[in-house]
């Protein structure tokens, strides 16, 4: 046995001194018990105070201290004591005073073995217990790792041909060797032996082999204070020579050694170990459990079988990954410490070796996989579908009762039970899924309702006790324990965006009645209790109606609570008032779910355990855990997302694999240290907080701890430990290589291009403003101090700059004459300003800045557009009589005519509500003299409200050393399209009589709102079209202000009949002006944007994909989120450059995935000479590393900060500057304005009214749509096609409804 003293030495205290020569198993070992047999024996307390007294006799004489009593057994072996720091005075010593010692034994006449030895041992005993506590160990339990050669420091040194051992360092070995110190420290605690010889072919040479004590072996013979030395073994391990040839004695000085350092693990970044992750290759061998046996037989051994209840057919690697699901939650594989590598000996053994902890194991240490992960299978193939058909090919499983709470189960009943009961009770207890096979028999018409009311009332279940609560004032003990009720149920929890979603593919692919689905999205209201809950096969809940669980989510509740509290006179916290209001106890938590799925799950943990998420989702009892995300973390995604927002060669088709391949080796390396900091640090929240995986979820408590940070974070040595963090992604995540999924699946070939754009002239003046303002503010700032647009203090200001010059490559007109104007005059008065010196360089710039300034005064159109806020559209023969009154310049009235949207929107309503006159032109005139004077009027009261707001105290910026301040149209969101209402949006047209002054985004909202109406309500069904010959016949839309959006038109004109569309844009305005347009050539659109509903945005995406009326989608690609399908889209275009790829990427592959069957045609337009050009090009060259350090602002890439810093003017011609018909975007394809479809319209209408009811049942609406309050107004939509989609029947007894179609339940108000 050991024991400790106060100073924490070790004492050996064995009692049996018995110590027989067959224990050890050394020459040197065997040897010297041999002769300690049969020789005298020396009290060694004796010895240690006649060492103290002749310690003593040294100070008082200054003789050199020495021991005090040698035991000379014979020549070659010799036994001393020798004196501990004495502890007390050496006068109060007595031969028998119990001391410590120093044992040291010389063998050959050098110093063996020094031991801390109780003085109550002779010597004989002393070396016995040397002997056995340091020999004991056979050398087959060490570990061989490696050689070292050396010349020797003494050349006419002794050394053997054969191997020898020394329990210290060869004095041979030179004194300046760096193994000498670490040889010496493991060597005095017997952590490693060593063997020396000559080396063989080299006689010069000494070899030494050395080998480790694994810890898994005799870790508990070194004492405590000697296991500092690991840092010495890591010195070790670093520089021995593991090669075979240096082992074996045949390897010279010079020969090519290899080491265990760390600089042979990969530094492959995160995004390529991602992506080189095994595919699943999932088998039944095996496994144990029968259920789940034939479950994965029946998904990868028959892949012709139909899994019942799924009416899709899956594709192989759809197969493979359900199939690899169900064997992780069933048996979960034994897999290797993540934190350990592997390591071959120089011998051929292998070892594990944790190089953090410096720890070697001779024996492999497991741990079991989660039961669950990741199925991160990428974006659009399919991963909704895998966990239905993993539901499905488990349906009727029970989770297993916790090991702990298995005693006493057996239920004590008053009498003995029948056999059905014992029977029944003892298939609850064991988990047998008995639904599928009742359900089986069912359909063979055989009736077994006795049976399965008796296993309905016998469901497993196990009792958790209570704990008791310690308490000085309150003798209340807490709860008196929680009967856990077991379910075979799984709980989805989705972002509210995809619970249409969800809902959508349940009723696609799963048969009517196979799945008993319960769903709630309704805040407020409650959930069923839990012997209802469990009943269901799967519990779909939006995440905030899951976060809601953690507390009462009665706020009349709640607010009673609190006042009963502030009654309350109980001194204790436990409260126990008889009108307290109760705690909310969730259903949820009284049971024990088969599974959980968490839907985009990466967001839903990536804060860790924190949050009324994570409250809730600690608090449940669940068996296996999905996470479903193809993107777990920013940085980990698919190399096939990767290369989607990558540039082709125009149809050229090139072969997916070698691109995928390609982009994949080029980001082997490109290692972003502060993304993959952040990604790990997601992926361990899942590891560790989710799925609760071993030993990463070994806190410090545990004996077996293990820090995710240390680990795989960051290393010792400065690295990512690759070792550890591959073992986890392998065991954590289902996912196929893309080689293996486009081999089952290919897609339609993905065509990404860019199209450049020459500006227009009025595309041109809006761009060079703002390189006016940032001109003139640099130069009149002298770029020093506050005034200086780049210092550090104007950094949110010159963010919005940059972000309204981004949207300015497709329109602006939020620059107001008079700032323009105050702009050029400061310029003028610094360039004339004495006291200012101004290099010619600068005098040359701020001249063309000036010009272009006055070339935007000069231009009537730019003046328009920017006081009244509206796209320019080109007409050409608009009636003469009418052309100057809807005139925007009404004071240069030319061909064509120049109209804004808005009042051309309105002069074609004017002319449908005068179809039956005679002439339907008659009025027009003087409709358009109304509409802009209205216009004007309006617009200058804004502008004034405008002026005082922007005067007021504290509202403007402080002036330059000029006296100049920075535009505030310039540093504000507020777009020039504040100024009228938006009401574009899936066929609105609204009177705008009053334009409303609300914000940007209250005014997209209210505009999408209206999104279905008509506006041919009012007008009857039945008219007549233009008269023969009427000159509205020949009125052309020609042209607008902006090159993108001629471009767009002429592009949706080109595809809308067989191609439905997507545009991404950026801003508000752009979807608002894309849409007013739109508008005026009769093309079906919806808008998916931020200010619209999540109900409304699920409606339009149902609308969109399942309507053929509705052609063209426009989305704010901050909107384009994770698992969006939109794959009825088969063109895309992105209005401006996306700065982040990867967000380009994810929008693309909205459409570009499982279901599309066209070929996907994107593309990004640039206007060529601008700053979006320079923007799309440094994308191009920019590493992972430069995209993550600029993710929030382009200004953090040191290159886009020089380019915006030094814009450039781009040049107007004098061509442009006088014909008008050379300031426009010109479209390819004139669209007629008054002729074309004002008929067409109404009988697109009575279509959508047809369409719809006859489409109603091809998919959910979602719940809690206020379908009658938002589509009232247009007759034959979403609100008529509801009562067809929902016909629904109360259940009896239960406030929930229950859709006959799809079979999904859904609470309702009673």
């Amino acid at each position: 046995m050991r024991a400790k003293r106060s100073n924490s030495t070790e004492v050996l205290m064995e009692k049996d001194d018995s110590v027989s020569s067959t224990d050890v198993d050394d020459v040197y070992s065997t040897d010297l018990l041999t002769k300690l047999t049969n020789c005298d024996t020396v009290p060694l307390t004796r010895s240690i105070w006649e060492a103290k007294q002749k310690q003593k006799y040294s100070d008082e004489n200054g003789s050199p201290h020495g021991d005090a009593r040698e035991s000379i057994i014979d020549d070659s072996l010799t036994v001393s004591a020798s004196v501990i720091t004495p502890e007390s005075s050496v006068d109060t010593l007595s031969p028998m005073t119990p001391q410590l010692g120093v044992a040291r034994i010389t063998y050959s006449g050098r110093a063996k073995d020094t031991a801390l030895l109780p003085t109550g041992l002779t010597t004989k005993q002393a070396a016995f217990k040397m002997v056995s506590s340091q020999r004991r160990l056979s050398i087959l339990q060490y570990v061989p790792i490696g050689s070292l050669n050396f010349i020797p420091a003494v050349p006419e040194a002794e050394i053997l041909e054969e191997w020898r051992e020394t329990i210290s360092p060869p004095d041979c070995l030179p004194e300046t060797h760096p193994l000498m110190l670490p040889l010496g420290q493991l060597l005095s605690c017997s952590w490693i032996r060593i063997w020396t010889a000559r080396h063989l072919r080299f006689p010069s040479l000494v070899t030494i082999r050395v080998y480790v004590l694994p810890d898994d072996r005799g870790l508990g013979t070194i004492p405590k204070e000697f296991r500092k030395h690991r840092a010495a073994l890591r010195t070790l391990m670093e520089n021995l020579d593991i090669t075979k040839e240096s082992w074996l004695r045949q390897a010279g000085l010079h020969h090519s050694r290899k080491v265990y350092k760390p600089g042979t693990v990969e530094d492959d970044s995160l995004f390529y170990l991602f992506n080189k992750i095994p595919s699943p290759r999932p088998t039944s061998l095996n496994m144990e459990d029968a259920y789940a046996k034939a479950a994965i037989d029946g998904l990868i051994q028959y892949p012709q079988q139909a899994i019942s209840g799924l009416k899709a057919k899956l594709y192989p690697y759809q197969r493979r990954s359900a199939a690899m699901m169900i064997q992780r939650e069933v048996k979960p594989a034994r897999m290797l410490d993540p934190r350990l590598e592997t390591l071959v000996g120089p011998n051929g053994d292998i070892f594990y070796f944790d190089r953090d902890a410096c720890v070697v194991l001779k024996e492999r240490r497991e741990y079991e996989e989660a039961t669950g992960g990741i199925l991160a299978e990428t974006m659009g193939y399919g991963k909704t579908l895998i966990s239905l058909a993993t539901i499905l090919s488990t349906r009727g499983s029970w989770p297993r009762i916790p090991p702990v709470y298995l005693a006493e189960l057996h239920p004590k009943r008053p009498q003995v039970g029948t056999l059905m009961q014992m029977a029944a009770a003892t298939i609850g207890r064991s988990g047998i899924p008995w639904k599928p096979y009742f359900d089986r028999h069912a359909d063979e018409g055989e009736d077994f309702t006795a049976c399965i009311q008796h296993l309905k009332q016998y469901a497993g279940s196990y009792f958790i006790p209570g704990t008791k609560k310690r308490s000085t004032r309150n003798p209340d003990t807490g709860p008196n324990g929680q009967t856990i009720f077991l379910s075979s149920a799984t709980l989805i929890i989705v972002p509210p965006n995809l619970v249409a979603q969800w809902l959508h593919e349940l009723d696609l692919h799963i048969e009517k009645e196979s799945l008993s689905v319960f769903v709630i999205e309704d805040l407020h209201q409650q959930l069923p209790p839990a012997s209802e809950l469990r009943t269901y096969d799967i519990i779909l809940l939006s995440k905030p109606r899951f976060e809601r669980e953690s507390s009462s989510h009665d706020a009349t509740l709640k607010s009673m609570e609190k006042e009963k509290q502030r009654k309350c006179a109980c001194i204790s916290g436990h409260c126990r008032c008889p009108a307290r209001a109760p705690d909310y106890h969730s259903p949820l938590k009284d049971l024990h779910f088969l599974r959980l799925i968490v839907d985009e799950g990466h967001n839903f943990v990536s804060t860790g355990a924190s949050g009324n998420a994570g409250n809730v989702l600690n608090s449940l009892h669940v068996e296996r855990k999905w996470i479903v995300s193809g993107t777990p973390s920013s940085g980990l995604m698919g190399v096939e997302v990767d290369t989607a927002s990558m540039e082709t060669v125009e149809n050229i088709l090139v072969n997916s694999s070698e691109r995928h391949q390609a982009a994949l080796e080029a980001r082997r390396k490109e290692v972003a240290i502060e993304q993959e900091r952040k990604d790990l640090e997601k992926l361990g929240n899942i590891v560790v907080n989710f799925l609760h995986l071993a030993p990463w979820v070994n806190g410090k408590s545990h004996i077996d701890c293990a820090s995710w940070r240390k680990y795989v974070m960051t290393s010792k040595s400065g690295l990512r430990n690759i070792t550890s963090l591959k073992g986890t992604l392998e065991g954590l995540v289902v996912r196929h290589r893309i080689e293996d999924v486009e081999a089952d699946l290919p897609l339609p070939p993905l065509y990404n291009r860019v199209v450049n754009l020459e500006p227009c002239y009025l595309d041109k003046l809006a761009i060079n403003l703002f390189t006016l303002v940032l001109t003139t503010n640099a130069i009149t700032s002298e770029r020093v101090d506050q005034d200086y647009m780049f210092h550090a203090s104007n950094r949110k200001q010159l963010d919005q700059l940059v972000r309204n010059l981004r949207q300015s490559g497709f329109y602006w007109t939020g620059f107001p004459v008079h700032e323009v104007s105050e702009t050029i005059k400061n310029g003028h008065e610094y360039l004339n300003n004495p006291d200012k010196h101004v290099s010619e360089e600068d005098r040359s710039t701020l001249d063309t800045a000036i010009n272009a300034g006055l070339a935007c005064l000069r231009s009537l159109a730019w003046r328009a557009f920017s006081e009244l806020a509206e796209m320019g559209l080109f007409v050409a023969d608009f009636p003469d009589d009418a052309r100057r009154a809807w005139s925007l310049c009404p004071q240069q009235v030319l061909q064509p005519l120049l109209i804004g949207a808005t009042q051309l929107q309105l002069a074609q309503k004017h002319v449908i509500a005068n179809l039956y006159a005679p002439n339907p032109a008659e009025g027009l005139s003087a409709a358009g003299i109304i509409v802009m004077e209205e216009t004007r009027n309006t617009a200058e009261t804004k502008d004034r409200v405008a002026a005082i707001k922007h005067e007021s105290p504290g509202k403007s910026r402080p002036p330059s050393a000029s006296g100049q301040a920075i535009p505030r149209s310039v540093t504000t969101g507020v777009h020039g399209v504040h100024k009228k209402s938006i009401r574009a949006s899936a066929g609105v047209l609204q009177d705008v009589k009053n334009p409303s002054p609300t914000k940007p985004k209250e005014m997209l909202s209210k505009g999408l709102k209206s999104a279905l109406k008509s506006t041919a309500t009012s007008i009857s069904a039945n008219f007549a079209p233009l008269p023969p010959g009427s000159p509205l016949m020949r009125t052309r839309l020609i042209g607008t202000a902006s090159a993108k959006l001629s471009y767009l038109l002429d592009q949706v004109h080109m595809f809308q009949k067989e191609e439905k569309i997507i545009i991404f844009y950026e801003g508000d305005h752009i979807a608002w002006y894309i849409a007013q347009c739109l508008e005026l050539i009769h093309v079906q659109h919806l808008i998916y944007a931020k200010g619209t509903t999540l109900s409304l945005r699920a409606a339009y995406l149902e609308l969109f994909a399942s309507s053929e009326k509705y052609r063209v989608l426009l989305m704010d690609i901050r909107q384009a989120a994770h698992g969006l399908n939109v794959a009825s889209a088969s063109r895309i275009f992105f209005v401006n450059p996306v700065w982040q790829p990867s967000i380009e990427a994810q929008a693309i592959k909205r459409a570009h995935r499982i279901g599309q069957s066209r070929p996907v045609f994107v593309e990004t337009l640039v206007l060529k000479g601008t700053f979006e050009e320079q923007l799309y090009r440094r994308r191009k060259t920019m590493t992972a590393e430069e995209h993550q350090q600029a993710a929030k602002s382009l200004l953090d890439d040191s290159i886009m900060n020089d380019i915006i810093k030094n814009l450039t003017f781009i040049p107007v011609s004098d061509q442009e500057v006088g014909d008008q018909t050379k300031q426009m975007g010109p479209l390819h394809f004139p669209q007629p304005v008054f002729e074309h479809d004002s008929s067409n319209r109404i009988q697109n209408l009575e279509m959508s009214r047809s369409e719809n009811l006859n489409t109603a049942t091809s998919g959910p609406v979602p719940q809690g749509l206020k379908r009658k309050a938002m589509f009232a107004d247009h007759p034959g939509s979403l609100s008529d096609a509801s009562e067809a989609r929902f016909p629904m029947r109360r259940k009896a007894g239960v406030g929930f409804a229950i859709a006959e179609e799809s079979g999904i339940v859904r609470p309702v108000k009673t």
